[in-house]
Protein backbone atom coordinates (compact mmCIF):
# COMPACT_ATOMS: atom_id res chain seq x y z
CA UNK A 1 0.00 0.00 0.00
CA UNK A 2 1.12 3.58 -0.74
CA UNK A 3 1.81 5.24 2.54
CA UNK A 4 0.36 8.53 1.92
CA UNK A 5 1.07 11.48 4.74
CA UNK A 6 -2.50 12.43 5.34
CA UNK A 7 -2.65 8.40 7.18
CA UNK A 8 -0.12 9.61 9.03
CA UNK A 9 -1.69 12.82 10.31
CA UNK A 10 -5.29 11.98 10.16
CA UNK A 11 -5.36 8.29 11.55
CA UNK A 12 -2.33 7.81 14.07
CA UNK A 13 -3.77 8.28 17.06
CA UNK A 14 -6.74 5.97 16.50
CA UNK A 15 -3.95 3.73 15.10
CA UNK A 16 -2.78 3.55 18.06
CA UNK A 17 -5.82 2.43 20.34
CA UNK A 18 -6.75 0.47 17.93
CA UNK A 19 -3.23 -1.67 18.54
CA UNK A 20 -3.36 -1.52 21.86
CA UNK A 21 -6.04 -4.47 21.79
CA UNK A 22 -5.34 -5.87 18.59
CA UNK A 23 -3.76 -9.41 18.07
CA UNK A 24 -1.74 -10.47 15.54
CA UNK A 25 -3.88 -13.03 13.17
CA UNK A 26 -3.00 -15.76 11.16
CA UNK A 27 -2.19 -14.85 7.37
CA UNK A 28 -4.98 -15.78 4.62
CA UNK A 29 -4.35 -19.10 3.40
CA UNK A 30 -5.31 -18.61 -0.42
CA UNK A 31 -3.24 -15.39 -0.23
CA UNK A 32 -0.03 -17.67 0.21
CA UNK A 33 0.45 -19.91 -3.07
CA UNK A 34 3.72 -20.98 -2.75
CA UNK A 35 6.65 -22.36 -5.31
CA UNK A 36 4.18 -25.74 -6.20
CA UNK A 37 5.58 -28.79 -7.42
CA UNK A 38 8.84 -28.90 -8.71
CA UNK A 39 9.08 -29.21 -12.69
CA UNK A 40 10.77 -31.35 -14.78
CA UNK A 41 14.24 -30.46 -15.61
CA UNK A 42 14.65 -28.26 -18.72
CA UNK A 43 17.65 -28.16 -20.67
CA UNK A 44 19.78 -24.82 -19.70
CA UNK A 45 20.43 -24.71 -23.97
CA UNK A 46 16.80 -24.42 -24.60
CA UNK A 47 16.12 -21.43 -26.41
CA UNK A 48 12.48 -19.62 -26.01
CA UNK A 49 10.31 -16.37 -27.94
CA UNK A 50 7.42 -14.74 -27.36
CA UNK A 51 4.91 -13.05 -30.06
CA UNK A 52 5.81 -9.80 -30.91
CA UNK A 53 9.59 -9.39 -29.27
CA UNK A 54 12.91 -9.86 -31.52
CA UNK A 55 14.73 -10.94 -28.52
CA UNK A 56 15.24 -14.94 -27.67
CA UNK A 57 16.37 -15.86 -23.98
CA UNK A 58 17.60 -19.88 -23.07
CA UNK A 59 16.64 -21.50 -20.16
CA UNK A 60 19.73 -20.55 -18.44
CA UNK A 61 18.79 -17.19 -19.05
CA UNK A 62 15.58 -17.32 -17.65
CA UNK A 63 16.68 -18.37 -14.37
CA UNK A 64 19.25 -15.88 -13.93
CA UNK A 65 17.91 -13.46 -11.33
CA UNK A 66 20.83 -11.34 -11.66
CA UNK A 67 19.42 -9.91 -15.33
CA UNK A 68 16.15 -9.03 -16.35
CA UNK A 69 14.38 -10.63 -19.44
CA UNK A 70 13.90 -7.30 -21.45
CA UNK A 71 11.88 -8.62 -23.84
CA UNK A 72 10.42 -5.57 -25.38
CA UNK A 73 13.01 -2.71 -24.86
CA UNK A 74 11.23 -0.14 -27.57
CA UNK A 75 8.27 -0.46 -24.91
CA UNK A 76 9.64 1.13 -22.30
CA UNK A 77 12.12 4.11 -21.68
CA UNK A 78 16.00 3.60 -21.50
CA UNK A 79 16.20 1.02 -18.25
CA UNK A 80 19.41 1.81 -15.39
CA UNK A 81 21.86 -0.33 -14.81
CA UNK A 82 19.87 -1.95 -11.79
CA UNK A 83 17.06 -2.68 -13.28
CA UNK A 84 18.44 -5.19 -15.81
CA UNK A 85 21.33 -6.04 -13.67
CA UNK A 86 22.47 -6.36 -10.42
CA UNK A 87 24.98 -8.91 -8.74
CA UNK A 88 22.31 -10.04 -5.85
CA UNK A 89 19.08 -9.50 -8.73
CA UNK A 90 17.89 -7.18 -11.25
CA UNK A 91 14.34 -5.14 -10.34
CA UNK A 92 13.37 -5.82 -13.32
CA UNK A 93 13.65 -9.69 -12.94
CA UNK A 94 11.07 -9.89 -10.64
CA UNK A 95 8.93 -7.08 -11.04
CA UNK A 96 9.93 -6.89 -15.23
CA UNK A 97 11.55 -4.17 -16.67
CA UNK A 98 8.30 -2.43 -17.59
CA UNK A 99 7.52 -2.63 -14.10
CA UNK A 100 4.66 -3.48 -13.92
CA UNK A 101 5.03 -6.55 -11.38
CA UNK A 102 3.43 -9.72 -11.52
CA UNK A 103 0.93 -11.56 -8.74
CA UNK A 104 3.64 -12.68 -6.42
CA UNK A 105 5.01 -8.99 -5.78
CA UNK A 106 4.46 -5.35 -6.49
CA UNK A 107 3.71 -3.00 -9.26
CA UNK A 108 6.50 -0.22 -9.12
CA UNK A 109 4.96 2.41 -11.80
CA UNK A 110 4.49 5.58 -10.94
CA UNK A 111 4.86 5.08 -7.05
CA UNK A 112 6.83 8.22 -5.46
CA UNK A 113 10.57 8.00 -5.51
CA UNK A 114 10.46 8.32 -2.09
CA UNK A 115 8.36 5.78 -1.27
CA UNK A 116 10.07 3.41 -3.46
CA UNK A 117 13.76 4.07 -1.95
CA UNK A 118 11.79 3.77 1.95
CA UNK A 119 10.09 0.31 0.92
CA UNK A 120 13.58 -1.02 -0.21
CA UNK A 121 15.39 0.17 3.01
CA UNK A 122 12.20 -1.56 5.22
CA UNK A 123 12.73 -4.64 3.47
CA UNK A 124 16.74 -4.20 3.94
CA UNK A 125 16.22 -3.36 7.78
CA UNK A 126 13.66 -6.43 8.15
CA UNK A 127 11.10 -3.44 9.32
CA UNK A 128 8.76 -4.67 6.11
CA UNK A 129 7.99 -8.73 6.26
CA UNK A 130 5.86 -10.71 4.79
CA UNK A 131 2.98 -11.85 7.16
CA UNK A 132 3.89 -15.69 6.28
CA UNK A 133 7.32 -16.50 5.53
CA UNK A 134 7.97 -16.51 1.73
CA UNK A 135 11.05 -16.63 -0.78
CA UNK A 136 9.77 -13.42 -3.07
CA UNK A 137 9.93 -11.40 0.48
CA UNK A 138 13.13 -13.03 1.92
CA UNK A 139 14.83 -12.56 -1.93
CA UNK A 140 13.57 -9.20 -2.05
CA UNK A 141 15.56 -8.89 1.37
CA UNK A 142 18.21 -9.62 0.51
CA UNK A 143 18.75 -7.33 -3.13
CA UNK A 144 17.33 -4.77 -0.64
CA UNK A 145 20.52 -5.00 1.30
CA UNK A 146 22.76 -5.19 -1.42
CA UNK A 147 21.75 -2.30 -3.61
CA UNK A 148 23.60 0.94 -3.63
CA UNK A 149 22.49 4.45 -2.75
CA UNK A 150 23.05 5.89 -6.43
CA UNK A 151 21.32 2.23 -7.89
CA UNK A 152 18.53 2.59 -5.99
CA UNK A 153 17.84 6.40 -6.71
CA UNK A 154 18.14 5.56 -10.38
CA UNK A 155 15.62 2.41 -10.54
CA UNK A 156 13.29 4.74 -8.05
CA UNK A 157 13.44 7.64 -10.57
CA UNK A 158 12.49 5.18 -13.72
CA UNK A 159 9.54 3.37 -12.54
CA UNK A 160 7.77 6.65 -10.89
CA UNK A 161 7.94 7.80 -14.27
CA UNK A 162 5.95 5.10 -15.59
CA UNK A 163 1.91 5.16 -16.00
CA UNK A 164 0.14 2.35 -13.46
CA UNK A 165 -1.91 -0.46 -15.27
CA UNK A 166 -4.32 -2.65 -13.92
CA UNK A 167 -2.55 -6.06 -13.20
CA UNK A 168 -5.77 -8.58 -13.54
CA UNK A 169 -8.99 -9.39 -14.92
CA UNK A 170 -11.20 -9.60 -11.85
CA UNK A 171 -13.78 -12.33 -12.36
CA UNK A 172 -16.89 -12.96 -9.64
CA UNK A 173 -17.49 -16.95 -9.65
CA UNK A 174 -18.87 -19.97 -7.89
CA UNK A 175 -16.75 -22.95 -9.60
CA UNK A 176 -13.20 -22.17 -11.36
CA UNK A 177 -10.81 -24.25 -13.32
CA UNK A 178 -9.19 -26.84 -10.88
CA UNK A 179 -6.09 -24.41 -9.07
CA UNK A 180 -2.49 -25.68 -8.14
CA UNK A 181 0.15 -23.68 -6.70
CA UNK A 182 2.92 -22.81 -9.21
CA UNK A 183 5.54 -20.01 -8.85
CA UNK A 184 3.70 -18.17 -6.07
CA UNK A 185 0.50 -18.11 -7.89
CA UNK A 186 -2.48 -20.19 -9.10
CA UNK A 187 -2.46 -22.60 -12.59
CA UNK A 188 -5.43 -23.05 -13.93
CA UNK A 189 -6.25 -26.62 -15.25
CA UNK A 190 -9.38 -26.17 -17.66
CA UNK A 191 -10.43 -29.41 -18.22
CA UNK A 192 -12.04 -30.07 -14.02
CA UNK A 193 -14.00 -27.47 -11.93
CA UNK A 194 -13.28 -26.72 -8.46
CA UNK A 195 -15.43 -24.82 -5.95
CA UNK A 196 -14.02 -21.24 -5.56
CA UNK A 197 -15.37 -20.61 -1.83
CA UNK A 198 -14.05 -17.67 0.17
CA UNK A 199 -11.05 -17.72 -1.84
CA UNK A 200 -9.47 -15.49 -4.11
CA UNK A 201 -7.54 -17.30 -6.56
CA UNK A 202 -4.95 -15.33 -9.09
CA UNK A 203 -3.51 -16.71 -11.85
CA UNK A 204 -1.88 -16.29 -15.07
CA UNK A 205 -4.07 -17.21 -18.35
CA UNK A 206 -0.89 -18.62 -19.71
CA UNK A 207 1.63 -20.44 -17.12
CA UNK A 208 4.42 -20.46 -19.43
CA UNK A 209 4.31 -17.23 -20.38
CA UNK A 210 4.04 -15.92 -16.64
CA UNK A 211 7.42 -18.31 -16.51
CA UNK A 212 8.59 -16.48 -18.80
CA UNK A 213 8.23 -13.35 -17.84
CA UNK A 214 6.18 -11.87 -20.96
CA UNK A 215 5.60 -8.00 -19.89
CA UNK A 216 2.31 -8.76 -21.49
CA UNK A 217 0.93 -11.59 -19.72
CA UNK A 218 -2.61 -11.96 -18.72
CA UNK A 219 -3.45 -12.55 -15.41
CA UNK A 220 -7.13 -13.67 -13.93
CA UNK A 221 -8.30 -13.30 -10.18
CA UNK A 222 -11.45 -15.32 -9.52
CA UNK A 223 -13.57 -13.61 -6.38
CA UNK A 224 -16.52 -15.07 -4.70
CA UNK A 225 -19.55 -13.74 -5.65
CA UNK A 226 -20.85 -10.51 -3.86
CA UNK A 227 -17.69 -9.88 -2.84
CA UNK A 228 -17.32 -6.58 -5.15
CA UNK A 229 -20.31 -4.99 -3.82
CA UNK A 230 -19.39 -5.53 -0.41
CA UNK A 231 -15.57 -4.54 -1.15
CA UNK A 232 -17.12 -1.01 -2.63
CA UNK A 233 -18.90 -0.58 0.43
CA UNK A 234 -15.93 -1.10 2.76
CA UNK A 235 -13.48 0.77 0.55
CA UNK A 236 -16.17 4.02 -0.65
CA UNK A 237 -17.94 4.35 3.08
CA UNK A 238 -15.73 2.04 5.69
CA UNK A 239 -17.34 0.77 9.17
CA UNK A 240 -17.81 1.64 12.67
CA UNK A 241 -14.64 0.59 13.39
CA UNK A 242 -12.30 1.62 10.71
CA UNK A 243 -12.36 4.33 8.37
CA UNK A 244 -13.05 4.31 4.35
CA UNK A 245 -9.85 3.40 1.59
CA UNK A 246 -10.96 6.48 0.13
CA UNK A 247 -10.28 8.62 2.78
CA UNK A 248 -6.64 8.33 2.50
CA UNK A 249 -6.18 6.73 -1.16
CA UNK A 250 -8.85 9.12 -2.25
CA UNK A 251 -11.68 8.37 -4.80
CA UNK A 252 -9.13 6.70 -7.46
CA UNK A 253 -7.74 4.66 -4.49
CA UNK A 254 -4.25 6.06 -5.43
CA UNK A 255 -1.63 3.46 -5.07
CA UNK A 256 -3.60 0.30 -4.68
CA UNK A 257 -6.34 0.70 -7.17
CA UNK A 258 -6.16 -2.04 -9.94
CA UNK A 259 -2.83 -3.73 -8.44
CA UNK A 260 -3.32 -7.64 -7.75
CA UNK A 261 -6.02 -8.16 -5.80
CA UNK A 262 -3.85 -11.31 -4.06
CA UNK A 263 -1.00 -8.80 -3.77
CA UNK A 264 -3.07 -6.24 -1.48
CA UNK A 265 -4.23 -9.60 0.75
CA UNK A 266 -1.06 -9.93 1.43
CA UNK A 267 -0.10 -6.67 2.42
CA UNK A 268 -2.98 -6.05 4.63
CA UNK A 269 -2.20 -9.75 6.42
CA UNK A 270 1.15 -8.10 7.10
CA UNK A 271 -0.43 -4.69 8.32
CA UNK A 272 -2.67 -6.76 10.75
CA UNK A 273 0.52 -9.12 11.71
CA UNK A 274 2.44 -6.10 12.03
CA UNK A 275 5.16 -7.96 9.88
CA UNK A 276 4.85 -4.63 7.67
CA UNK A 277 6.25 -2.15 10.65
CA UNK A 278 7.87 0.21 7.84
CA UNK A 279 7.67 4.18 8.39
CA UNK A 280 4.48 5.35 8.11
CA UNK A 281 2.59 1.69 8.83
CA UNK A 282 1.19 2.51 12.28
CA UNK A 283 -2.35 3.44 10.59
CA UNK A 284 -2.44 1.12 8.10
CA UNK A 285 -1.75 -1.68 11.11
CA UNK A 286 -4.43 -0.70 13.28
CA UNK A 287 -7.12 -0.04 10.11
CA UNK A 288 -5.95 -3.83 9.16
CA UNK A 289 -6.59 -5.03 12.78
CA UNK A 290 -10.05 -4.13 12.72
CA UNK A 291 -10.37 -5.92 9.45
CA UNK A 292 -11.87 -10.03 9.09
CA UNK A 293 -10.43 -12.70 6.82
CA UNK A 294 -13.34 -11.90 4.86
CA UNK A 295 -13.34 -8.12 4.95
CA UNK A 296 -9.77 -8.74 3.79
CA UNK A 297 -11.04 -10.55 0.99
CA UNK A 298 -13.67 -8.05 -0.54
CA UNK A 299 -11.48 -4.97 -0.18
CA UNK A 300 -8.76 -6.97 -2.19
CA UNK A 301 -11.22 -7.86 -5.00
CA UNK A 302 -13.08 -4.47 -5.43
CA UNK A 303 -9.84 -2.44 -5.47
CA UNK A 304 -8.25 -4.90 -7.72
CA UNK A 305 -11.08 -4.75 -10.06
CA UNK A 306 -10.87 -0.49 -10.00
CA UNK A 307 -8.92 1.37 -12.81
CA UNK A 308 -5.31 2.01 -12.45
CA UNK A 309 -4.89 5.36 -10.63
CA UNK A 310 -2.49 8.11 -12.94
CA UNK A 311 0.27 9.80 -12.18
CA UNK A 312 -1.13 12.65 -12.21
CA UNK A 313 -3.44 11.54 -9.50
CA UNK A 314 -0.57 10.77 -7.55
CA UNK A 315 0.66 14.13 -7.64
CA UNK A 316 -2.73 15.65 -6.84
CA UNK A 317 -3.21 13.25 -3.60
CA UNK A 318 0.20 14.36 -2.63
CA UNK A 319 0.09 18.30 -3.00
CA UNK A 320 -3.49 18.33 -1.00
CA UNK A 321 -1.45 16.86 2.24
Amino acid sequence: MVRLVKQRRNFVVLAAAMLVAAAPAAPLDWAFPGVGPKPAAIPPTRVYRLPGSAKSFTEAQRRDRTHALDWLPNEHPPAPRAVLAHKEGACGYCHLVNGVGRSENAQLRGLPVDYIEEQVRAFASGTRRSARPSMPSDYMATVARTVSRAELRAAAVYFSRLEPQRHAKVIEATTIPRASPEGFLYAFDPSAREPLGNRIIEGAVSAERHRLHDPHEQTIAFVPTGSLTRGAALANRGTAKSPACATCHTAHFVGIGGESPSYIARQLAGFRARTRNDPGAAPMQGVAATLSDAQILDLAAYLGSRPPWTRAQMAASLANE
